[in-house]
């Protein structure tokens, strides 16, 4: 998918303009637009290679003048490395898509061994790390550098519990909550609309591993989005 306006022609990105969002002047996969829907992160669509972060703030901080936060939803399969040099550059590889993270130390060498049983998700497979960053001294210094790494909440989450997702096309920052929707839910009510076959055969619950995804991404949207309109505009005018 892609905005295909011109910078502050179309609705879409002045939008997003106003909200300090990205937009999508580059080609996205849908997989990976979705992946920056907050409330369906437990619901994938089966082609993102990228999913959406956990990010929870800690209290507990390695000093006055650092953050510390939990990084969640991992691949489990980043913990296969024996060598703890090995898994570090693994971790780090596979984090440098998320731009948002930028600037952050493991807590020790080996990096997931020192995240705790508390970061372990054997439903999904997936696995936690301890992210630090040095931040100088205040507590008010550490939580704006929370709100940089993380700027939106959504509607789900708490002050200390937020979700990152990867770059989007060549742009680093993030995409708003309200844009990540309004995005997904126009692509599929294009193909709805033009490629009804399609459609059709992606609903169906036998031939399509998406179908009960996209099922609970429409049913999530009439309580969500209009919450998130109201947000919105309370942000702007704030």
């Amino acid at each position: 998918m892609k905005d295909k306006g011109k910078a502050g022609a179309e609705s879409f990105t002045q939008v997003a303009e106003i909200l300090g969002s990205r937009s999508l002047p580059d080609e996205a996969r849908l997989a990976d637009v979705w992946a920056a829907i907050l409330e369906v992160s437990l619901w994938p669509l089966q082609s993102t290679t990228h999913p959406q972060l956990a990010i929870n703030r800690e209290t507990y901080q390695v000093d006055a003048s650092t953050l510390q936060a939990m990084v969640s939803g991992l691949p489990g399969d980043l913990q296969n490395h024996e060598d703890p040099t090995d898994r570090e550059q693994a971790l780090s590889a596979w984090l440098s898509d998320y731009p948002a993270l930028k600037g952050y130390r493991f807590r020790s060498t080996g990096a997931i061994p020192d995240s705790g049983p508390e970061s372990w998700n054997e439903r999904q497979g997936t696995i936690g790390c301890r992210l630090i960053w040095d931040v100088g001294h205040g507590e008010d210094v550490a939580e704006r550098k929370f709100d940089e790494i993380a700027p939106w909440k959504g509607r789900s989450l708490t002050d200390s519990e937020r979700a990152i997702h990867a770059r989007l096309g060549g742009d680093d920052r993030q995409l708003h909550p309200l844009l990540a929707w309004w995005a997904v839910l126009f692509a599929l009510s294009m193909l709805a609309r033009y490629q009804p076959g399609q459609w059709t055969m992606q609903i169906d619950v036998n031939r399509s591993k998406d179908s009960v995804a996209i099922e609970y991404l429409l049913d999530s949207a009439l309580a969500t989005v209009p919450e998130l309109i109201l947000a919105a505009i309370d942000e702007v005018t704030a």
